[in-house]
């Protein structure tokens, strides 16, 4: 059987995300199936939360292979070990990114915000201090209790941005 690492399409993790996955599992006491090893590191190797979509066109193509449904089974059962998380997007769909088991990282987390792009619907981590101070503890009705702040701004990343800038500067002026 070829090693998964020897067959990862262009974007997908290397063998390091294979090996930090096979760890992360035995450390679970779950058993290491090539379909949880190949998706755990595909997580593992993404910056960014993956649709499930994604996530079968970072998958290398091995002996075994992984269907739809097993993608689909094996992110919820990551998110239900708690290794994963699972958000959807405005467009409704779901994505699924790596939690990070350390408690410091996890409560760093806790005051996290996002940028949306509107146009490729690609989300991003800011930097940990971009929460506003005032986001701590919002005012919520008597009787609930906050558990997490989380702010998304939504607007332009700069490669939707670059490709319409040259768009912007061919056009003629409009007449007013």
């Amino acid at each position: 059987m070829t090693h998964p690492s020897e067959t990862w399409p262009a974007g997908a993790p290397a063998a390091a995300a294979l090996d930090d996955a096979r760890e992360r599992l035995r450390r679970l006491g779950a058993r290491v199936t090539q379909p949880r090893l190949c998706i755990l590191a595909c997580l593992i190797g993404s910056d960014e939360a993956l649709t499930h979509q994604a996530v079968l066109d970072r998958i290398p193509a091995t002996g075994e292979a992984i269907d739809r449904v097993t993608v689909y089974r094996v992110l919820d059962w990551l998110v239900e070990q708690g290794l994963a998380q699972k958000r959807a997007g405005n467009d409704r769909v779901f994505r699924f990114s790596l939690v990070e088991h350390e408690a410091a990282r996890a409560q760093v987390h806790r005051r996290h915000s996002h940028f949306h792009c509107t146009r490729c619907d690609r989300t991003f981590c800011l930097d940990d201090g971009s929460v506003p101070a005032g986001l701590d503890a919002p005012r919520v009705p008597s009787g609930f209790a906050v558990e997490h702040v989380e702010l998304t701004v939504n607007g332009i990343c700069a490669e939707c941005g670059a490709r319409t800038e040259p768009a912007r500067q061919a056009a003629p002026a409009q007449p007013e």
